[in-house]
């Protein structure tokens, strides 16, 4: 079984030293040793457990949530009791971004909606100084909406 100390882990993992001894500190890392001199090192089983700590992290879930899933992992030594939790949590956050998707989407047509209201208040004021017609300046508009896509 190959060791690792802190720095090659955290190049492993591509987080920083602080940070993994932040994960020990708070449980989410515990099967750490130490040898001779109270030096940490660190198994591939620990890679594998940073990265899916990195992983829960990118996917939403909160240090909090990985901690209850680690407390229920520590008492049922089984996976059949987290796994369930784990896909409670992904749809709650599913449902997030779900919400926050539309939010975006209402967000970008308000922003599109407002963006035409200025470039037909440019295009009155210029075509007021212009002299154009209505029909010149709603083309005007077109082609000035179109090419700020």
């Amino acid at each position: 079984m190959k060791h690792y100390q802190i720095g090659e882990l955290a190049k492993l993992v591509n987080v920083s030293p602080r940070t993994i001894r932040y994960y020990e500190e708070i449980g989410l890392l515990d099967s750490v040793k130490r040898v001779e001199g109270g030096k940490r090192i660190y198994t591939d089983k620990d890679v594998q457990r940073l990265r899916f700590i990195m992983r829960l992290k990118h996917l939403g879930l909160t240090l909090s949530e990985m901690h209850e899933l680690e407390d229920m992992y520590q008492i049922h030594r089984t996976n059949k009791k987290v796994l369930p939790r784990l896909l409670e949590l992904l749809d709650n956050h599913f449902s997030k971004i779900d919400d926050r998707m539309s939010q975006l989407a209402k967000l970008k047509a308000d922003v599109l909606e407002y963006k035409k209201i200025i470039f037909q208040k440019l295009n009155t004021d210029d075509d007021l100084r212009k002299g154009a017609t209505p029909d010149e300046r709603r083309g005007d508009y077109e082609r000035r909406s179109h090419s700020h896509r």
